[in-house]
């Protein structure tokens, strides 16, 4: 069965494409699946399956419930006024998990978990570094009238805010977005991590890491106040919380990765300063801006800290659906690409084997699946080693007779 898309011959039960991925069996209109996770919709908001494109559903479902009982623990905390265990492990929780998985699901072989940690280092102390210029060399004057502001609610005047509202709600995230972007942008340069799937994961992981040490700088005097259990305003403290510990650091995460991913762009090799990177870095800025904006402006609103919290996950919203729709166009863009020039890419499968996903069979050459439309570019390299994914990697070894593979 020919490929409408890419002339791929396909088997007649085929569902999708193995060179294209395109929707053999859908009728006009109809959507495919998400082609990181075959189970889920494209725009579908699903955190694990985006800022993870790496994992499996059974691992995914792992980090899932990691993640939930973590932050039921540290919402926990909080409630019992252990504020600098709660704030610590709100703004340390995403990243840390972020380095189990890219550990966990060994995304580079030839490139240690040590390459990530720089990213994380690197990105760590440019927010040390911005914090303390904004927050307190620079501006400290300006921040604690706005904060106190925020915290009186006194009454919304303009004119006595602005120039706060700019510098912390527009520059200060314009900023923090174009210093992020650096470490990732640079690995995104090297041959092997100029996948987009790869700039994605530096972006995230960058952004998480910038994110929790913001955090701490800007709430060092939980840790400094001596006192371990607090009884005031604990109600207050649950929505801060849950704000640096969830939206905070996955606003900051998937913005930085959009840009990142754009740079690298899809296909083999890093599209580089294009004006698709500069779009999306600007839109990224603006996923900042808007987040900030909201959190700023709203703290003057009675039950304004939930406000703030339902606004940041909106922002969320928008730019996880963001992120898929990417990656979904970069996949099959690449494939499509490499169909047409009748090329072998070093992503496709050259030997039969199995999908990672659904664990039929995968075809020789392929790219996707051919029942479940997954693709081979969302499994790590360490999968792909095993499905002989590399023109020069070994087949695997083949099951003796009689036995299992």
């Amino acid at each position: 069965m020919p490929c409408p898309t890419c002339s791929s011959d396909n088997p007649e039960v085929a569902a999708y494409c193995h060179k294209c991925g395109t929707s053999l069996r859908a009728g006009a209109g109809t959507q495919r699946s998400y082609a990181v996770a075959s189970s889920e919709g494209v725009c579908q908001f699903a955190l694990i399956s985006t800022v993870m494109p790496h994992t499996s559903r059974e691992s995914a479902d792992n980090y899932r419930w990691a993640m939930i009982l973590s932050s039921v623990l540290v919402v926990g905390a909080t409630a019992l006024g252990l504020l600098p265990v709660a704030v610590a492990a709100a703004a340390l929780l995403v990243p840390l998990a972020y380095l189990v998985y890219i550990y966990d699901v060994n995304l580079w072989e030839d490139a240690p978990v040590a390459v990530v940690l720089g990213v994380f280092v690197v990105s760590g102390a440019l927010a040390l570094l911005v914090s303390l210029v904004f927050f307190d060399w620079v501006f400290a004057g300006q921040f604690q009238e706005f904060a106190a502001g925020g915290r009186a609610r006194s009454g919304f005047d303009l004119g006595s805010i602005l120039v706060p509202l700019l510098v912390f709600a527009v520059l200060l995230p314009v900023v923090s977005e174009v210093l992020r972007n650096l470490p990732g942008v640079v690995l995104a340069r090297m041959p092997q991590f100029d996948d987009m799937i790869d700039g994605l994961t530096f972006g995230v992981a960058a952004g998480t890491a910038y994110a929790a040490v913001e955090t701490l700088v800007l709430y060092r005097a939980v840790f400094t106040s001596g006192e371990l259990r607090t009884t005031e305003g604990l109600a207050g403290w649950i929505v801060v919380v849950v704000n640096l510990m969830v939206v905070k650091s996955l606003v900051y995460g998937t913005a930085t990765g959009i840009a990142v991913a754009a740079f690298s762009g899809k296909g083999e090799g890093y599209d580089g300063l294009t004006a698709f990177y500069l779009r999306n870095l600007g839109f990224a800025c603006l996923a900042n801006v808007a987040y900030w904006l909201g959190v700023r402006l709203l703290a003057y609103l009675p039950y304004g800290q939930a406000l703030g919290l339902l606004w940041g996950f909106l922002v969320l919203a928008v730019l996880v659906v963001r992120i898929r729709v990417m990656l979904q166009a970069a996949l099959l863009e690449a494939a499509v690409e490499d169909a047409a020039k009748a090329e072998s890419s070093s992503r496709d499968v050259f030997v039969e084997t199995f999908c990672p996903e659904c664990e039929n069979m995968l075809l020789s050459g392929a790219q996707f699946c051919i029942v479940c439309g997954e693709s081979v570019r969302a499994v790590s390299r360490q999968t792909r080693r095993q499905m002989a994914a590399s023109p020069g990697d070994p087949p695997p070894e083949q099951p003796t007779e009689g036995g299992a593979s």
